[in-house]
């Protein structure tokens, strides 16, 4: 199976609502919230996305730039590393860490 290429939380920023619209009808993105206006003169919108790293190159064109905040997917790796892998649960005289695990009670009726 071939590796996915990680995904970045990327700015595009637009110099005018017509841009940022025709780009938004013709690139499927995942977008984070609305477009807001730059702050400042002129009509520049900006909008955040979650995108493939190989997309992102792709989204820059006359009049619309991207800007890469982060690597979401390394992010996501490392706050993945923080979580705890035990059964917090498995001793009540412990302190809880991490997050525990879904146990089906097969006693109950369901």
């Amino acid at each position: 199976m071939p590796e996915r290429e990680n995904i970045l939380h990327v700015r595009v920023t637009a110099a005018d609502a017509d841009r940022l619209r025709r780009l938004l009808r013709e690139e499927r993105l995942d977008i984070g919230g609305r477009p807001r206006e730059t702050p400042g003169p002129g009509t520049e919108l900006t909008i955040e996305a979650f995108v493939p790293r190989g997309k992102a190159e792709r989204l820059a064109r006359d009049g619309v730039a991207v800007d890469v905040l982060r690597d979401a997917t390394e992010t996501g790796r490392a706050r993945q590393a923080e979580v705890g892998h035990g059964n917090r649960f498995a001793d009540p005289h412990e302190v809880p860490y991490g997050l525990g695990e879904l146990l089906k009670d097969e006693g109950a009726g369901g």
